[in-house]
């Protein structure tokens, strides 16, 4: 992990502040001389994701930010990471269409600021970057309102302006979530809204003076560089012996293979973990016409695949199909439960998790989502590209209900491989011609 490429880089979009009036407001967090490293890293993440957004997000997208929405949305971004019971202020499929429409203000920002090469051929670097300097700042920016350090509840119809800061602190908080994550810890979000604060601050008032001076900053961010090299260095070793554990374990799963060396039949004493039904294996759903659905819940083309596998199930259901969907090794369940909340997940689809990983060594091959369609007696066939092979998919359903097995026809590349082994003499024989007419 790049600490300095994640605490700057995820999140580019932010703030200037007009006519503030500040009120006093009382901080549980505090840097004193007994912070600890882990209170005064939480600092430096919130002042560094401050400094650079707040300075730049204007000019780059002609909003403003209102800093006291990106700190609700920040603290509504870590409840909801933690408890999916804890609700957005604004939905995750609303933002993700607020994303997309400020990347293009972005772009046709960015554009109206590149020089004219009939001016400025004849100018220095300097003087290039000035002028373009003085096109940026001729740019309409919307003013953010003033700080007022409180609580936001959103109106029923947010403003531009609010949705936008509101998505910027939604990101701030998932990106902060992943770091501690990734040291394998939960910082304190307060004391990194402390650390936003003082860079509004700092980018309203450039004399304003930060808790932690800048070499401070600094000193916090290389002993957390070197703490993260080392913990990386210490999950490749866990890793590999993980790696060489599992496929230990699934040497006996395995089976007879098929041409591309999967299973030829689904192992339902898998290990997996109930989420919406309980069990410790696949073995419940054993000998019956099964649907599988094996997806990520941080998997964008797997949440635009649920509703549908939803669809299939809810549809096939009453003439005996039953669904299962596989969460991948990788997720945790706050995070699978989002998932089946979001794809509106009933009682036509049980839900368990891959914790073992098992599933996923044997079935495949790390990309998802993956679709599977399983026959009474444990064979299968895979649908690695759902969105093209649904129509397919509904079709094969519907016969294998009726009585009709379905047939995975695995294309064999030896074949192919005979064919260049061949190409080879003929390529010979076409250059030893050439050299007899010379």
């Amino acid at each position: 992990m790049k600490l300095k490429k994640i605490a700057l880089g995820a999140a580019a979009l932010a703030l200037i502040a007009c006519g503030e009036t500040q009120k006093p407001v009382s901080k549980v967090a505090a840097i004193t001389p007994n912070s600890t490293d882990d209170q005064k890293f939480a600092y430096m993440l919130g002042a560094q994701f401050g400094l650079q957004n707040f300075s730049n997000l204007p000019w780059q997208t002609g909003e403003a930010i209102d800093e006291d929405v990106v700190v609700q949305a920040f603290h509504d971004a870590l409840g909801n990471m933690k408890d999916s019971t804890v609700k957005l202020q604004v939905p995750q499929d609303s933002l993700a269409v607020i994303s997309r429409r400020i990347q293009n203000a972005m772009r046709e920002r960015y554009i109206k600021v590149q020089p004219d090469t009939n001016v400025t051929k004849n100018l220095n670097n300097d003087q290039i970057r000035a002028y373009v300097d003085s096109l940026r700042k001729a740019l309409p920016v919307n003013a953010a309102p003033a700080v007022k350090n409180e609580k936001v509840t959103l109106p029923e119809v947010p403003s531009e302006q609010q949705k936008f800061s509101y998505l910027i602190g939604f990101q701030f908080g998932n990106q902060f979530y992943g770091i501690g994550r990734q040291f394998e810890t939960e910082f304190d979000g307060d004391y990194f809204v402390l650390g936003l604060r003082d860079a509004g601050k700092r980018v309203r008032d450039t004399t304003f003076t930060m808790t932690l001076s800048d070499d401070s900053l600094k000193a916090v961010g290389d002993r957390y560089m070197e703490k993260s090299k080392q913990m990386n260095e210490e999950r490749m070793k866990k890793a590999k012996a993980e790696e060489e554990k599992l496929k230990a374990e699934v040497a006996g799963l395995r089976g007879d293979t098929l041409a591309n060396g999967m299973p030829a039949k689904m192992n339902f004493k898998v290990k997996a973990s109930g989420i919406t039904v309980k069990g410790e294996d696949l073995s419940a759903f054993a000998q019956k016409p099964l649907l599988m659905f094996y997806f990520s819940a941080t998997c964008g083309h797997c949440a635009h695949a649920a509703p549908q596998i939803l669809e299939i199930a809810k549809e096939f259901a009453p003439k005996g199909l039953t669904t299962l969907s596989i969460a991948s090794g990788g997720n945790n369940k706050p995070g699978i439960r989002r998932f089946i909340d979001d794809a509106k997940f009933d009682d036509n689809v049980s839900v368990m998790w891959d914790e073992a990983r098992q599933f996923g060594e044997l079935y495949s091959d790390g990309y998802v989502p993956k679709v599977y369609l399983v026959n009474p007696d444990g064979t299968y066939k895979q649908y690695a590209a759902f969105e093209r092979e649904k129509d397919d998919l509904k079709k094969e359903i519907a016969e294998l209900l009726a009585g009709k097995n379905v047939e995975w026809k695995i294309e064999v590349k030896q074949a192919a491989d005979s064919a260049k082994v061949e190409a080879k003499p003929q390529a010979k024989k076409a250059d030893a011609k050439a050299k007899a007419k010379k």
